[in-house]
């Protein structure tokens, strides 16, 4: 046998290998150029930015969310354990109808139903400025979303192929609503996708469509898209050296960053230490870009002091006017995160209960949507923020707090947005806002809600409003798409 022979083997034999574990571009950096290449053509006007802001641990939606009208409110109430009263009930999970001057501050229309019998809800106590957000147009909820394959109903979820895998684990859920799709071996993200096919209109080719307030996630990986991250103070210095590089000037910082520079120049072996010194460059590159036009940007708006979600919108903020002032970039898809909804216990009281994470969640994104207004960053109608959570929560109680759950109600803000409306109809077989009556169609045991509408339709919906609008796109991104009745929601 020729050596030649046995080095084509060999050949087959690592890219097989390399194929079946998703490592093809790790060996062959020029496929990950075909993204590039393919993004290049695409020739997009304008600005905008999508802010994901995700809500760690499952977020019990459903008091988010409630209806006002006395019979779907009593339905919801009884399945929810009763109101809540710390000293008569405290198991229960049930918010109150609000009542006197409060009904103004709650109470909400959906403009999607005419019929007073069943469009009128209210909102938690604690998000009484969404609210005002809802009434006044720039505010969306999306009701009853989660993880699907494809549309289905009760009868249909006994057989495995039907549904997603892993149901109510936590990081599952979590990669399942980051990829856009239920395909359990997928690693990357919708977002990340969407940056492969925008990114080509950047003016800036070095500063990444993507950018993470809140660490890696998969949310943001694409395909030749990796997200840049920073932390919600801005960009962190290297300590020893000179920021930026290069020196001036003879000193010891100026040994260590000659010294460093010189490692970073140089060629290696190891496809591994290439790689880490061409990430490390390109990080000093774009400290160098970012740093002191970052640090000179400033803000009108004040933001929550003591709040993580709000430093990190802060920080998202102040990049979308430098990136406008300094035309870095056409399109730029952001990722920010607030934890801490987990709630299997202290859901209605105690520290950190679930109307303070919804105030903290209300007070940065106040403070976000009145920073971006003219006369500050000057962009409520180019940037569409969005929440995403792994699951909603059982209705029923376990006596202190809910566990996981399936469906449940996420919301859209933003200039573009179809604002004062609820959107709960995918074309499927389940539509509307759900019966939470105790062993309703579609309701499990606990009140635990089969979605009407896939994570793949909110998706499509929010990346056709950045830009991605090609059928053949779209089904790259989302290759489940085509298995529900509607590829776009129309609330954005």
């Amino acid at each position: 046998m020729s050596t030649s022979r046995t080095s084509r083997r060999q050949f087959l034999r690592m890219l097989a290998a390399a194929a079946a574990s998703g490592g093809t571009s790790a060996l062959f950096p020029q496929l990950r150029m075909i993204g590039n290449v393919l993004a290049n053509t695409r020739a997009l006007t304008g600005y905008k930015a999508l802010v994901c802001v995700y809500l760690g641990g499952g977020n019990d939606s459903w008091n988010l969310l409630v209806p006002f009208d006395g019979a779907r409110h009593a339905e919801y109430a009884l399945a929810r354990g009763g109101v809540y009263n710390a000293a008569s009930n405290p198991g229960g999970l049930a918010l109150g109808i609000p009542t006197a001057g409060d009904i103004a501050l709650q109470k909400i229309i959906d403009g999607n139903d005419p019929s007073s019998a069943s469009n009128q809800y209210f909102m938690h106590p604690a998000v009484n400025s969404l609210a005002n957000l809802y009434r006044t147009n720039k505010l969306a909820f999306v009701v009853n979303v989660g993880t699907l394959i494809k549309p289905i109903v009760m009868a249909d979820y006994a057989l495995t192929a039907n549904r997603p895998p892993q149901l109510y684990s936590h990081s599952d859920q979590e990669s399942l609503w980051h990829q856009g799709n239920s395909i359990g071996s997928s690693t990357i993200g919708w977002g990340g996708r969407c940056g492969d096919f925008v990114h080509g209109s950047n003016p800036n080719q070095d500063l990444s469509t993507c950018i993470s307030i809140a660490g890696s996630n998969r949310f943001e990986i694409g395909l030749s898209t990796t997200p840049y991250q920073m932390s919600s103070g801005g960009l962190s210095t290297l300590s020893g050296v000179c920021n930026p590089t290069p020196c001036s000037g003879v000193s010891a910082s100026s040994v260590r960053d000659n010294a460093l520079n010189g490692l970073l120049a140089d060629t290696y072996a190891s496809d591994f230490a290439g790689e880490y010194s061409r990430v490390f460059a390109r990080s000093r590159d774009l400290f160098n870009l970012l740093k002191a036009g970052l640090d000179a940007t400033t803000l009108v708006q004040a933001f929550p002091a003591n709040n993580s979600l709000a430093s990190q919108l802060q920080t998202v903020a102040k990049m979308i006017k430098l990136s406008k002032a300094q035309n870095y970039a056409a399109r730029q898809i952001y990722y920010v995160r607030l934890g801490g909804f987990d709630l299997h216990s202290g859901l209605m009281s105690g520290t950190n209960d679930h109307g303070d994470l919804l105030g903290q969640l209300a007070d940065a994104l106040s403070a976000f949507w009145q920073a971006l207004a003219p006369g500050d960053v000057n962009a409520q109608d180019e940037v569409t923020l969005f929440t995403a959570s792994e699951f909603a929560r059982t209705l029923q109680s376990n006596g202190s707090g809910s566990d996981h759950a399936w469906g449940g109600v996420q919301f859209v803000l933003g200039g573009a947005v179809n604002g004062g409306r609820l959107y709960a109809d995918g074309a499927g077989p389940i539509a509307g806002f759900p019966n939470q009556a105790p062993g309703a169609a579609n309701s499990f045991s606990r009140g635990q809600m089969i979605p009407g509408i896939g994570v793949d339709q909110y998706a499509a919906t929010l990346a056709q409003w950045l830009g991605v609008t090609a059928p053949g796109d779209l089904a790259a991104i989302f290759p489940n798409l085509d298995n529900f009745g509607s590829s776009n929601l129309g609330f954005v």
